[in-house]
């Protein structure tokens, strides 16, 4: 149960009625609330920080009591596996038994060390290990594992001279899965060869069933070597009313030839040439459309099946009202090492998302695959789901024997599964992950039923994804701004941030997001389905960790990001890097709350981008302190104001001293500590805390009433998101602003909408150098009086509004942002 979601939902007035303390609390329970946690720190590890979140574990590996020592050293060794680095894995992963000795007992720790030895070619040792786990029931797992360790890839020369032997033992072991679950055993297609992925078939002929006609598509490119396994296997399905399309996505090699030798053998068979090379579901969406089965099926064309696995889907989902039925699979080298997943698990067998069984009608329902490269199994898939009412998780209960793998899918270090951009581990972060979220932001949107039929009239794509994976990729056109920022932050830094990518658009310019989450912050969370829905509003382009692109201007719009090295950084070529300092590198004058260090942010950058780039403070204020403090580079001449859409700015304030009782004063901004005098007299001075007029806090107040230890009568607190911000400025007579003394306030956005609205502001004096003649400036005693001279005095507050709006055209509005880009667009 996630509290802070539970907290968060609630109607505003009703979080307003519950303690601030069960917010608070809901934050402790979530999982990252601790971010040196060991659950949070695997999370950063696979989700895109994976050179921080290793030194971070091994710091935990080093001072943390032994159990938790030996858990923080499994996660390494889990990534290393994975990484194919199976030597300092398999150390790690010792370095763990060594903390707790009750590891070498635990199967979780015996399989993963089997597997690495077994890719080691230690496969002895792999039974050892195997040997030493307590065994409760039958694992297929286990037995998959041992059929590895008798592989000649698991063993040294010597080992491998069993040959035969070790064979009928690997065959045993694979064999007895199958057993288990009431299926027919394999064996070598050819006695002479060795076993091998390449020469599998059944040994029973079984019950060779009419039933319905169930189409096959194959897509196939470059696949000569391994067709005719993929193939064969299909031929020899107990089900035998089959069609099988095999689509040669324009390969360059024989694949062709093998595809025709069998439709010349076999009338069940049957080649669709492709032109053009477009990709795995472009080729199934045009053997979808020639299909004639009343089920459709699709088959990798370098994996084999079980000739059971058509008829036992089949046999399944005509006893159930399901659209479709799906398979477990284990991965495989040619040579039978299983490996299971590609994050290393004790689990050989992993969900087959290309295993799908669909109703034709069903999946007419839903619509072909979309116009991917990747990634769009799983996309139709949740789509059916969402069509039908269901949850997008919905399908795995009708995984047909989760235990038991139907097909073997081959291990190809050069597939799109194992290549660098697309590696499936890019599903936590990357290119699939990226994917995979853009579908879900559609499937939320889409109305309940069925596509809109102007989509299915149009076609795949449906959504936005990244260029690097859509079929018909034309030439990245580049863009003229890329903003770099953590987009799921809330406050000032994000609203900047997407104020430059709408003021981009409205000048015409290409503008793309890169989304680099902060190491502190949950990294599992998807982007904020608001920016989503923004970038669909403004066109911005989505970039992807793993792509590569061109952009004129490259502007980190939050420097605290880059205080960790992201994996997968794009390849941006770029005229220019701007780092937009709206964070300075400590919140405080006393250095309490460090956000970054400069010197390892300027090094970062040089090592992802080539260069530190240009540093634009984003206030005179923070010109100064970047001079003075040898830590930063020479501020840029330009600075970076930032910016509010004047076109949108409505309701606007009015002068009300005629027609209410008394004035409405207030302020919305974070509920931080340092926005708040840290003096109770100061804080209630500044606040006109039991003076005749009435305050309002939109983000609330929970932590001035920490310091006040009550709410003063006049006082009143909306949470934060509980009113739009135009809305609540428009009904202020005043802002005021006063924060810690010694908060380092970069800006302040807050004071700037105000000045938009035409709200007359009153700042505390050390904001002066940012805002100039704009406000009215008074210490903490001297804000009433300036309230209530402001709320007599018509003309006095007509003219501080129109001096704040006069400062807001000059410096803030969109049309002033194209000129900070020239200097990168002249060098285009």
């Amino acid at each position: 149960m996630n509290l802070r979601r539970i907290y968060t939902a609630l109607p505003p007035a009703l979080r307003e009625a519950v303690p601030h303390s069960l917010e608070a609390w809901a934050r402790a329970r979530f999982r990252h609330a601790d971010p040196t946690a060991l659950p949070a720190l695997e999370d950063r590890l696979w989700g895109g920080f994976s050179e921080a979140a290793l030194r971070d574990l091994a710091a935990h590996a080093a001072t943390a009591p032994p159990a938790e020592s030996a858990r923080a050293l499994t996660l390494i060794a889990r990534w290393r596996g994975a990484q194919e680095a199976f030597t300092p894995a398999l150390a790690a992963l010792d370095l763990a038994a060594a903390h707790d000795p009750a590891l070498r007992g635990d199967r979780v720790h015996a399989h993963l060390a089997a597997l690495l030895l077994c890719r080691l070619g230690r496969g002895a040792e792999a039974r050892d290990r195997l040997a030493a786990a307590p065994v409760r029931g039958f694992d297929a797992s286990r037995a998959l594992l041992l059929a590895s360790s008798r592989s000649p890839e698991a063993n040294d020369a010597a080992e491998s001279l069993a040959g035969e032997s070790a064979e009928a033992a690997a065959l045993a072991e694979i064999n007895a899965v199958f057993r288990h679950n009431g299926l027919q055993p394999i064996g070598k297609r050819d006695p002479a060869r060795p076993l091998g992925l390449d020469n599998l078939r059944g040994t029973a002929p079984g019950p060779r069933a009419d039933g319905p006609l169930v189409t096959v598509i194959v897509p196939a490119h470059r696949a000569e070597a391994t067709l005719a396994t993929a193939l064969a296997s299909l031929a020899e399905q107990t089900h035998a009313a089959l069609e099988v399309l095999v689509v040669d996505d324009a390969s360059p090699d024989g694949t062709a030839e093998v595809a025709h030798a069998f439709a010349r053998a076999d009338s069940r068979f049957r080649l669709i040439r492709q032109d053009e090379n477009r990709g795995g579901y472009a080729a199934r969406n045009r053997a979808l459309a020639e299909a004639r089965g009343e089920f459709v099926t699709v088959h990798d064309a370098d994996d084999w099946s079980h000739p059971e696995k058509i008829a036992l889907q089949l046999r399944h989902l005509r006893l159930s009202r399901a659209g479709a039925t799906f398979t477990a699979w284990a991965r495989a080298t040619p040579r039978l090492v299983f490996l299971g997943a590609a994050r290393l698990q004790p689990d050989l067998m992993g969900f087959n998302d290309s295993s799908a069984l669909f109703r034709r009608e069903a999946l007419d329902r839903a619509g072909p695959w979309d116009d991917a490269r990747i990634g769009a199994d799983k996309e139709l898939i949740w789509r059916m789901e969402r069509l039908e009412g269901r949850p997008a998780e919905a399908f795995r209960r009708r995984l047909v024997l989760p235990d038991c793998p139907l097909s073997f899918g081959r291990h190809a270090p050069g597939s799109l599964t194992r290549t660098a951009a697309t590696h499936v581990l890019t599903i936590h972060h990357g290119l699939r992950r990226e994917y995979r979220e853009a579908a879900t932001f559609w499937h939320d949107r889409l109305p309940p039923g069925s596509l809109p039929a102007a989509i299915r009239a149009g076609g795949p794509p449906f959504f936005p994804a990244p260029l690097t994976i859509r079929s018909q990729r034309a030439d990245d056109p580049g863009l003229e701004l890329l903003l770099i920022g953590d987009f799921n932050l809330r406050g000032g830094t994000q609203k900047s941030a997407l104020h430059m990518a709408c003021a981009a658009r409205r000048a015409g310019l290409a503008t793309g997001l890169l989304h680099y989450r902060r190491y502190d912050q949950d990294v599992t969370a998807p982007l904020d389905p608001a920016v989503r829905r923004l970038a669909a509003k403004q066109a911005l382009r989505i970039v992807a960790p793993g792509e590569r692109l061109r952009a004129a201007t490259v502007a980190v719009s939050y420097p605290p990001v880059l205080a960790e090295r992201m994996d997968r950084f794009p390849e941006i070529a770029h005229n220019r890097l701007v780092v937009v300092v709206n964070q300075l590198a400590e919140r405080d004058r006393g250095g309490r709350e460090a956000a970054y260090n400069p010197a390892v942010v300027r090094a970062n950058l040089a090592a992802l981008l080539g260069s530190e780039g240009d540093w634009a403070p984003i206030s005179p204020r923070v010109r100064a302190i970047m001079t003075a403090d040898p830590r930063y580079p020479a501020p840029a001449p330009q600075t970076w104001t930032p910016l509010v859409d004047l076109e949108s700015v409505a309701p606007r304030a009015a002068w009300r001293g005629a027609a209410r009782p008394r004035p409405v004063i207030g302020r919305h901004g974070r509920d931080d500590p340092l926005k708040w005098p840290r003096d109770p007299g100061a804080l209630r001075a500044a606040y006109c805390a039991d003076r005749p007029c009435e305050v309002r806090f939109l983000g609330g107040d929970f932590n001035a009433r920490a310091r006040l230890g009550a709410r003063p009568r006049n006082w009143r607190a909306i949470p934060f998101g509980g009113a739009e911000v135009a809305g609540f400025l428009a009904e202020l007579d005043v802002f005021v602003h006063h924060p810690d003394p010694d908060y380092l306030e970069e800006y302040g956005r807050a004071p700037m909408e105000a000045m938009a609205a035409g709200v007359p502001v009153i700042l505390a004096p050390e904001l002066e150098p940012t805002f100039g003649p704009a406000a009215l400036y008074a210490p903490a005693a001297g804000v009433w009086p300036l309230v209530e001279r402001l709320w007599r005095d018509h003309g006095f507050w007509e003219a501080r509004a129109a001096v704040g709006r006069t400062y807001v055209e000059a410096n803030c509005g969109y049309d002033r942002f194209p000129e900070r880009l020239a200097p990168a667009m002249a060098d285009a």
